[in-house]
């Protein structure tokens, strides 16, 4: 649970101090008034990177010349105090005041799980998109995958900018080409694990949303192996080289999401991928419960909009009574009783509207 969030030159919010947050936080007001950045911000503190924007520099206020965001956090796993500072030369990390700490010590200490408007990129954006947010949930139930997943991102880089040189060495490609198939005995192996125990709880958490009136069918897609030495792998030299892409590995493995037998992008309706991305949030939410024996932080940011009223109650009902949700929305008011505190944010303040 986040029980302390301070903000100082983080998008909107020159100034932010909250406190004694409860388990259900409701965060209304205008639009562009920063309830979409208090989400951002404990999202970066959890995940070390915006579910808007790639660049944290992008996350600094006008005028200022970088950003902090702080969060004290207490969940099973205990007390922690986290900082992300951008001082526009880089990013720079926190834990309990200390300065310094790397990537891989500050993985993991917190947990959030991410509901957003545009949310179903993760069936539109493409192969990347969809990768790119298993591999994440991948690392956060297993942080030991992190360095696999940094160390697939540089070999795919290097492989690249070979292969854009007219006069590309094979010998250099030789070397990259095996430390991808080297990658790929781990990983591959690892995300069809992630699919064997995440996906019965997507099944379930589909099922429970559509009580039962529509079938979700996902399934983990790799790439073939990369092919050995031989004919194969000259063959493969040869295309990627005239080609001037990657064009085998881990790095283009992709996640098929199907309801009713036909692709969910191509023929599902708005409200029918934003009901299958949430179904996602809550899985993630179930698995990481399971798996790590922690309960994350929810953030929604508005993403209820397609749904009628009996998914948006389904939606809440799947959440967990423990679970702290900390919810953005201009207009909807969730009917769970007083349960709510309810903050009206504008730029460097939140005022308790009820309680």
């Amino acid at each position: 649970m986040l029980r302390r969030l301070r903000l100082t030159s983080f998008r909107c919010h020159p100034s932010l101090d909250l406190e004694n947050l409860g388990n259900r936080v409701l965060l209304i007001g205008a639009n562009g008034r920063g309830k979409t950045t208090l989400l951002e911000s404990v999202a970066v503190l959890a995940r070390l990177r915006s579910f808007r924007t790639r660049a944290l520099r992008d996350l600094t206020q006008h005028g200022a010349e970088g950003w902090r965001a702080e969060g004290a956090w207490a969940d099973e796993a205990g007390p922690v105090r986290l900082g992300v500072i951008w001082r526009g030369a880089g990013r720079e990390l926190e834990i309990d005041g200390r300065a310094g700490a790397t990537t891989d010590e500050f993985w993991g200490r917190a947990l959030a799980v991410v509901a957003h408007g545009g949310d179903t990129t993760i069936l539109e954006g493409g192969s990347a998109e969809r990768r790119s947010g298993f591999d994440l949930l991948l690392a956060e139930v297993d942080p030991g995958r992190l360095p696999d997943l940094r160390r697939l991102r540089e070999v795919t880089r290097q492989r690249s900018a070979l292969l854009r040189q007219s006069r590309g060495s094979r010998e250099e490609w030789e070397a990259w080409t095996t430390a991808l198939a080297e990658l790929a005995e781990i990983l591959q192996p690892a995300r069809r694990a992630l699919a064997q125990i995440f996906l019965p709880h997507l099944e379930k958490a589909h099922r429970d949303l559509t009580a039962g009136a529509e079938k979700l069918k996902v399934s983990y897609e790799p790439e073939e192996p990369v092919p050995a030495a031989g004919p194969e792998r000259d063959r493969l030299w040869e295309r990627e080289r005239e080609r001037g892409l990657n064009l085998a590995g881990p790095q283009r493995d992709d996640w098929d999401f199907r309801l009713g037998g036909k692709s969910l992008s191509r023929f599902g309706s708005e409200g029918q991928r934003r009901a299958a991305c949430l179904a996602v949030r809550l899985a993630e939410l179930q698995l990481l419960r399971q798996s790590r024996k922690r309960t994350p932080v929810l953030l929604v940011d508005d993403a209820l909009k397609e749904l009628d009223e009996e998914r948006r109650a389904a939606f809440w009902k799947g959440v967990p009574a423990d679970c702290q949700v900390l919810y953005a929305s201009a207009h909807d008011r969730p009917g769970q009783g007083d349960s709510w505190v309810i903050l009206e944010i504008s730029p460097g303040r939140a005022e308790v509207v009820r309680a």
